[in-house]
């Protein structure tokens, strides 16, 4: 297991986390399931417009970026 850092914007103030992992596509997936949370709740999605991304590093390196908008 391995410690990779969410980075969360969209969200103000924005967010960085800690999660373990596997191997990267572990990561990424946790990185989908968190931004699915994020859009299930409620003030989210009262809200109107959003834009929410999530940046996945370990160990300076970026994995990927996953994101969510509505205009």
């Amino acid at each position: 297991m391995a410690i990779y850092d969410y980075i969360v914007s969209g969200v103000d103030p924005e967010v960085a986390l800690q999660g373990a992992a596997s191997t990267d596509a572990d990561a990424w997936r946790e990185a989908i399931l968190f931004l699915s949370e994020m859009l299930r709740e409620k003030p989210m999605r009262e809200g109107g417009a959003f834009s929410l991304r999530i940046i996945v590093r370990h160990e300076g390196r970026e994995i990927c970026r996953v994101g969510a908008s509505a205009h």
